[in-house]
């Protein structure tokens, strides 16, 4: 009997808990969101993520008509992304002997 008064105890602390949690929740208040510092201009480029703090962006080669993959890296101590390098991805698809990469023909002569 003391067992049960006890349970219904601690169950009703819970139960007023949860409404108190559920009225809290319910107010209409609006979220600030702030406005992005950055403006971004994308002229077809693509990104893509390469380690965790490595991204690779693709440039088209609209302003220079050479396509390659520039690699950034973020520094946490800077807060900024520096380059780290670039990948003339066009050349080796085009002409992969030239950069030690295997190549095979198959029966059609490709």
């Amino acid at each position: 009997m003391q067992n049960d008064t006890f349970i219904k105890v601690i169950l009703s602390g819970i139960l007023v808990c949860l409404i108190v949690i559920a009225f809290k929740m319910n107010t209409n208040e609006q979220i600030q969101i702030p406005p992005s510092n950055a403006d971004i201009d994308n002229k077809g480029g693509r990104v893509v993520q390469i380690a965790p703090n490595r991204v690779g962006v693709i440039d088209t080669g609209n302003g220079s008509g050479w396509e390659q993959l520039v690699v950034f890296e973020y520094s946490p101590d800077t807060k900024k992304f520096e380059v780290v390098g670039a990948l003339t991805y066009e050349d080796i698809f085009n002409h992969p002997e030239e950069y030690g990469i295997p190549t095979r023909d198959d029966k059609y002569g490709n």
